[in-house]
């Protein structure tokens, strides 16, 4: 059966430390009944998932750590507000798949670039007359060294060749360099520093912008959709980390502070003060058990 085949590849591979107990094949899911963001708009999307999350199933709750710059389980440096439900829009991309094949999983993303502005302008070794930045260099790099401001870039004010050493290649201030290979002298195509602009001419061609693109943080790759949620919303979900028969209607559940995932009370973070109350023993969608929770305090 097709259920056995998720069960063997997802619950019993290798995503088997993620999967809450309730679920019996896929990834825990959300079907929502009453949920007072879709309406209010409390939804927000703008935060990377913390780099050493792995995997985010519909129905786990984070913070939306905006001091953090991330979506995480908490801080221990500062506080993080209230808990915030995963429900990412589903994308799969067979015909035949279920959503419960659908989780975010970190190494499914590779977002590199967070947004196209926010970075700073920093030193760049590129093909013109630029501030050589040694940080940069690669023996890949078309290379030009830094022109020298009152010579031709060959030499200092000394009159001595201005030699400089990268990745065990040696480099001559203005001079192209192709591959590790030196290409020669080049023209110096700018002029001297203008007292109004003093780095005007690091880029005379205008390649890079006074801003740049802002980066992902570092070891982070995908961004959730988390709602808002408020007392009195309800949704069905199988993210329990209880099997069905030990559950019961008027429980209570609250996220694990370790991985956000909703478990009964008495194994939850007594700190925490969110409450879901199971309002109804249930099934999701595919037929799998499920609760049906209402958010109580």
């Amino acid at each position: 059966m097709f259920n056995d085949f998720l069960k063997k590849n997802i619950n019993e591979g290798r995503y088997a430390d993620y999967i809450p107990a309730m679920v019996h094949h896929g990834f825990g899911q959300v079907e929502p009944n009453h949920l007072s963001a879709q309406r209010t708009s409390q939804v927000y999307a703008q935060l990377p998932a913390a780099a050493d999350i792995e995997v985010l199933q519909q129905g786990q709750f984070v913070k939306y750590d905006y001091a953090s710059g991330e979506v995480n389980f908490g801080s221990d440096d500062h506080a993080t507000g209230e808990w915030m439900l995963v429900y990412n829009e589903i994308k799969l991309y067979r015909d035949f798949q279920d959503d419960c094949e659908f989780a975010l999983i970190k190494d499914n993303y590779n977002a590199r670039i967070y947004s196209p502005f926010g970075g700073s302008k920093g030193n760049t070794t590129v093909g013109i007359n630029g501030v050589e930045d040694g940080a940069n260099y690669k023996d890949t790099d078309i290379f030009l060294g830094k022109q020298s401001r009152y010579y031709n870039g060959t030499k200092d004010a000394e009159g001595n060749d201005v030699v400089i050493e990268r990745n065990g290649i040696t480099i001559k201030e203005g001079h192209a360099f192709v591959n590790g290979k030196d290409m020669g002298p080049v023209d110096d195509v700018t002029a001297a520093p203008d007292m109004y602009e003093m780095h005007y001419n690091e880029d005379p061609f205008h390649i890079y912008g006074l801003g740049q693109e802002l980066r992902m943080p570092e070891g982070t790759t995908m961004v959730p959709r988390v709602f808002k949620t408020n007392v009195g919303d309800i949704f069905t979900t199988n993210t329990v980390d209880a099997l069905i028969q030990d559950v019961k209607v008027g429980d209570l559940l609250a996220p694990r502070k370790a991985d956000g995932i909703l478990v009964p009370v008495a194994e939850a973070d007594q700190a925490e003060t969110m409450r879901w109350q199971i309002v109804k023993i249930y099934t999701m969608p595919d037929h799998q058990p499920g609760v049906k929770v209402m958010r109580v305090a």
